[in-house]
């Protein structure tokens, strides 16, 4: 029998012990503001509430190994949306921890199955309809996400620069992000961004909020936007983290090689003047591949690629309560409604 269970103080020295062998699943959070996922456990928000996060710990024993993991879930605030943030361990690790399987299916491989199935149905028990990961291109794990029915969606190289550049003086056009911005933004999006990661990313749903202003830590970022002749035409959003900065760019597909340099020039300008410390730390910022212009203006500015991604999203099944069709039964039937069929496989 499967045993997996909500961490608890009696699980800290599993976990501590996990966590040297795990893989981190949202390279945001870790780069901007690194915690040990047990730190994580002890003192992040009520899971499933504001940006609460849930983890999970496996421990059974199947054919005479014992065989250990834990997972970590964070709620996005506004959306039902969720992230994976930490699996351990990694297949490898899990594989040598655990000794020769006596059959075809391998440690590391059953124990990511078991986790992530049951993120999946703890994620649609509260109501939300997509769990988001990212993994590095290549690795072994991608194919567990895959037989977890996780569907590849994009692929993104994050890029690095050593530290922001003082600030220069401000470009003419543009001025602070605002609450009305909203629908703008969320045309520069559409327009920028290619239908199928849209549907991925929930943005055809019509739901609360959209994904430029629904992310990670919507309420830390801060935005400036660039409106010639008062039209929006691109965005920039910057995130002042702890360990590493944040830089967004909206709209990259639509303004010339020059306007698109001066869009990151006033982001680094903007991460120059807020960020609360004069320690140096790296900034950072994602290229989709179907971003390709970004790059040229980034390594211009000392931008040097970082790491390879894959993003994956799960739409989950939820359960909604509807009356039964003979309302002399006198109790309600439950029934599966997926949120949105799966996208093929990239």
């Amino acid at each position: 029998m499967t045993v997996i269970r909500p961490f608890g103080l009696n699980d800290i020295g599993l976990v501590r012990r996990l966590q040297r062998e795990g893989m981190p699943l949202a390279m945001e959070h870790m780069l901007a503001h690194p915690h040990q996922p047990l730190w994580t456990a002890l003192t992040a928000p009520w899971p499933w509430a504001g940006v609460g996060v849930a983890s999970f710990v496996l421990d059974e024993w199947v054919d005479g190994r014992r065989l250990t993991g834990f997972v970590q879930l964070m709620k996005r605030t506004t959306r039902p949306e969720a992230d994976l943030l930490h699996v351990a361990p990694t297949v490898a690790a899990a594989d040598d921890l655990a000794g020769p399987a006596p059959t075809d299916c391998g440690a590391g491989a059953r124990i990511w199955g078991r986790l992530l199935a049951h993120c999946q149905r703890a994620a649609a028990g509260h109501g939300l309809q997509r769990i988001y990961a990212s993994a590095p291109d290549g690795c072994i794990e991608q194919q567990c996400l895959r037989e977890a029915t996780f569907s590849p969606y994009t692929r993104e190289t994050i890029y690095r620069l050593a530290a922001a550049p003082p600030a220069g003086g401000a470009l003419v056009g543009f001025r602070p992000q605002t609450p009305q911005d909203s629908w703008a933004l969320q045309r520069l999006y559409t327009r920028n961004t290619p239908p199928l990661v849209q549907q991925a990313e929930g943005a055809l749903t019509g739901e609360v909020g959209s994904p430029p202003l629904s992310w990670w830590e919507p309420d830390s970022w801060r935005g400036l936007v660039w409106e010639p002749a008062g039209e929006a035409r691109a965005a920039v959003q910057v995130h002042i983290g702890r360990a590493g900065h944040w830089l967004r760019l909206w709209g990259a597909n639509e303004i010339s090689p020059r306007e698109l340099r001066s869009l990151v020039e006033q982001g680094l300008r903007q991460i120059d003047l807020l960020r609360r410390s004069r320690r140096t730390v790296p900034v950072y910022t994602t290229v989709r591949e179907y971003e390709s212009g970004l790059r040229g203006a980034l390594t211009g500015f000392g931008f040097a690629p970082f790491m390879e991604r894959v993003r994956f999203v799960k739409h989950t099944v939820i359960m909604a309560r509807q009356p039964a069709a003979v309302a002399a039964v006198g109790h309600e039937v439950r029934q599966e409604m997926p949120a949105h069929s799966q996208m093929g496989r990239l």
